[in-house]
């Protein structure tokens, strides 16, 4: 699990510094407090940036299904501290989030003077792509194939596109993370009209790897039409019009 914040460097320049420290501790809290909610392991802050991971030291069977929860339950929060800020006339803080499952190292490493308990691999790195993404797409939740596998009856997701990802050869399967079920949390279940654009972006997406670019095009086109401000969407007509 990463999470980031969107276009932090830049309010790093407009914000005065006890302001933005307030208000990246209130996030920071957030994600800690949410993660060790879902059972799951701060890793480390990366300045604006958070490291987790589920599975260890104890090992856990809906750990992707968790991270997923944990994604969730923090977009809310941040939706709901943003409310207080914009009432307060600052602006919002937008959180990124990337997930992804996978066998990784795991222990304390480092040197005689200084030790971490962190874990390392391919599946890390992919993570942090994945959350990286969010920005090509305008979206909040970026999840893997292997998530999606893991959990997938649980979570209310609709795919993207398949993507390449540094030091793989083979493109990789991407979803938005959506909403999740049974999370005893109303606030965390799809309504109607996410389902919808969920069905109707599993469509598109049906017609874009049958490479029937016409009709997916179209089918982005229909989704505009009905939720005009879908990021997913406007990426991927645009997209399709220049290929």
């Amino acid at each position: 699990f990463f999470s980031d914040l969107e276009a932090f460097s830049t309010m790093s320049e407009e914000v005065p510094s006890q302001e933005l420290l307030l208000r990246v501790s209130a996030y920071l809290e957030l994600v800690t407090k949410t993660v060790n909610q879902e059972h799951g392991t701060i890793d480390k802050f990366i300045g604006d940036g958070v490291m987790a991971f589920w599975g260890a030291p104890a090992l856990l069977d809906d750990h992707a299904w968790r991270a997923c929860v944990a994604a969730m339950r923090i977009q809310r929060g941040m939706d709901a501290l943003n409310e207080r800020w914009l009432s307060q006339e600052l602006k919002p803080l937008n959180v990124r989030i990337g997930i992804h499952s996978d066998a990784v190292l795991v222990g304390n490493i480092g040197s005689k003077e200084r030790m971490s308990y962190t874990v390392m691999g391919d599946g890390v790195n992919l993570a942090a792509r994945l959350e990286g993404i969010n920005k090509e797409f305008n979206t909040r939740i970026c999840i893997s194939h292997s998530v999606f596998k893991e959990a997938g009856e649980r979570l209310c997701v609709r795919p993207i596109d398949d993507v390449t990802v540094k030091g793989r050869r083979a493109k990789v399967p991407i979803y938005e993370l959506m909403g999740v079920y049974g999370a005893e949390d109303p606030e965390l279940e799809p309504g109607a009209d996410i389902q919808r654009l969920c069905k109707l972006t599993r469509l598109a997406h049906e017609a874009l790897v049958q490479e029937d670019y016409a009709l997916a095009s179209r089918r982005y086109r229909e989704i505009l039409n009905e939720y005009p401000d879908d990021p997913v969407a406007s990426v991927l007509v645009r997209r399709l019009v220049t290929a």
